[in-house]
């Protein structure tokens, strides 16, 4: 294995602060070259841990559209054939390159981990255009992507995904991961997706729809106004910008909505030790 010489990307501090003492940054270029050496298979099923160390060519992952490169490039200065943008040009697709050794964080209730690779990993992304930017302009697109499938999305959508059955809603279609590994579970006869963004829906479902294992009922509009007029066994929503810190608002629509038994939102269960009920 080609030994770690410099520290990983991420390692340096973030812009404007001191750099690690020496001595600091010594231990934590030992800490991951030790990390490089214990990669192991990827599993969508692995427990999470504080630190996952693993193999890149089995990091499988679902790519909606194959032909996209991977690259480093910022969003904004990708060359033809590294992105699609949706027909409105409000989102881009493309596919992110994870460098060999450079941590990315996970999360599981209130505590962060990291996961490194031991070789280059691409990374299907989806970005939102800030609105009224030129295509041409190099802050178009927001820093963080809508949706990301790194192993710290996959892990922490995983709970709601369990939990459906019967008639299951997911609220956000984002790159529709949960979407469809619901349709795939025996225990769900029937789903309804509530997605925000008539572009997206049009964009993507088309693409969508041959990997879905049942049929999906499709809702545009607003979550928070939607949900409480239907009826189902589980809502499942992943609608909001940060993991674990939307506990009030799945309550708040939760007391709203008297036809679902069954309330799950991106990281509120973990983070409360309980799920929501709407009743």
């Amino acid at each position: 294995m080609r030994p770690v010489t410099t520290p990983p990307l991420g390692l340096m501090g973030p812009p404007g602060r001191p750099p690690l003492p020496p001595a600091q940054l010594r231990a934590l270029v030992g800490d991951y070259r030790r990390r490089l050496t214990q990669c192991v298979p990827w599993n969508p099923a692995m427990k999470w841990q504080p630190q996952l160390n693993l193999q890149g060519a089995t990091y499988g992952i679902r790519e909606l559209f194959p032909t996209v490169g991977a690259s480093l490039d910022p969003v904004h200065a990708l060359a033809e054939g590294l992105y699609v943008d949706s027909p409105g040009g409000s989102f881009r697709y493309c596919v992110r390159v994870q460098p060999r050794g450079r941590p990315l964080l996970t999360w599981w209730g209130s505590q962060v981990g990291t996961v490194i690779f031991d070789a280059p990993v691409g990374i299907p992304a989806l970005f939102q255009a800030r609105p009224g930017r030129a295509p041409d302009d190099p802050e178009r697109w927001n820093e963080h992507p809508w949706m990301s499938l790194t192993p710290g999305e996959y892990l922490t959508l995983r709970p709601g995904t369990r939990m459906a059955r019967g008639h299951t809603i997911v609220a956000g279609l984002g790159l529709a991961h949960q979407l469809i590994e619901v349709t795939r579970r025996l225990q769900v006869k029937r789903v309804t997706l509530v997605e925000l963004s008539q572009e997206l829906v049009d964009w993507l479902m088309p693409v969508v729809t041959p990997l879905l294992r049942k049929p999906v009922d499709v809702v545009v509009g607003d979550a928070y106004e939607v949900i409480p007029q239907l009826r189902a066994d589980v809502a499942l929503v992943d609608i909001f910008p940060g993991y674990g810190n939307a506990q009030a608002q799945v309550a708040e629509l939760a007391a709203r909505s008297p036809g679902i038994k069954k309330f799950w939102g991106w990281g509120t269960s973990e983070m409360s030790g309980r799920r929501l009920r709407s009743r």
